[in-house]
């Protein structure tokens, strides 16, 4: 059996999840409308069993923008521990679609909090994504997303008192 470094493993594993119920009994409606279909989106693990790109990323639609999420999933219970780690965004436009955006994070090297969501929980991460073709609507059903459910590897929070206050208490 592996010997585990049970202190370091704590120090390099330990994230804050904050868990505000308020904030998720005032979701917006028209937004909740758009995400709240399970059909509507599908996923994809992030990356292949050689720690790579996962090749499957390439069902993901490549003439869409949409709102992708990236969840950590241990699979010990399954679909009962799902921990939702990022919120992104695609638009689509001549240079960005879904499937563009959502393939780029397996080699990111320059997003400190992305480059160690992908190292230490790479072969756990799933991309569940929904396409979308509205750019403005892609616009607010993300920042509803990170403003109501803060995912802890989104560095901007959109919602300008949110943010201070998380500034001001070091959260």
């Amino acid at each position: 059996m592996q010997e585990i470094d049970v202190v370091g493993d704590v120090a390099k594993s330990y994230i804050r999840f904050m868990l505000n119920t308020a904030w998720w009994d005032s979701f917006d409606a028209n937004v909740l409308s758009i995400i709240s279909h399970p059909r509507s989106w599908s996923e994809v693990k992030l990356l292949a069993p050689d720690g790579k790109r996962n090749p499957q990323l390439r069902a993901i639609p490549n003439d869409k923008g949409g709102i992708y999420l990236f969840l950590a999933k241990p699979n010990i219970l399954p679909e009962s521990c799902l921990y939702l780690m990022y919120v992104g965004r695609a638009h689509i436009t001549a240079n960005e679609n879904l499937r563009e955006r959502c393939s780029k994070y397996p080699a990111e090297k320059k997003r400190p909090k992305i480059k160690r969501m992908i190292e230490q929980w790479g072969k756990y991460l799933y991309c569940r994504y929904l396409p979308l073709d509205d750019n403005a609507i892609i616009d607010v059903v993300e920042d509803e997303l990170i403003n109501k459910i803060l995912p802890p590897f989104n560095d901007k929070i959109p919602d300008q008192k949110i943010r201070e206050a998380i500034k001001a208490f070091n959260i």
